[in-house]
């Protein structure tokens, strides 16, 4: 591994997580979460917190860089498409079960692995980009 294209690659796919989980939900589906998600499960705009929500972003980019290095194939973006595909697969096998044993409603389960899973192969995209040889 390349630690160097390592932490700019992670560095690069924690903002795309960061601005694009902003702009899809904070801005375009905020009416939607609002409307369909159970009150008690969200916390309201004011509370939110920000530092962790800047924490998870980049640990997450973080950790699916490391993962990515590991099978790297230096196939361009199609490798990195490849991989955000599977990670988005992961992640919505996850909200499935969160829905099973939450009060979760359907609809957001499928809007949740759609808007996530663009998010996820977002991010496979930039790390093959930023990460190549």
């Amino acid at each position: 591994m390349n630690t160097k294209r390592y932490v700019m690659a992670s560095l690069a796919a924690g903002a795309w997580i960061l601005v694009y989980g902003f702009v899809v939900n904070a801005m375009l589906l905020a009416e939607f979460w609002e409307t369909n998600t159970p009150a008690e499960l969200m916390r309201a705009e004011a509370d939110q917190i920000m530092w962790a929500i800047i924490v998870s972003c980049f640990s997450q980019a973080f950790a699916l860089g490391f993962i990515f290095t590991r099978g790297y194939e230096s196939k361009g973006m199609a490798e990195g498409f490849r991989f955000g595909l599977l990670v988005a697969w992961f992640i919505a096998s996850v909200y499935l079960l969160m829905y099973a044993i939450q009060p979760l409603p359907m609809i957001g389960l499928v809007v949740s692995s759609i808007a996530d899973g663009i998010m996820y192969i977002g991010a496979g995209i930039v790390l093959a980009l930023i990460y190549k040889e």
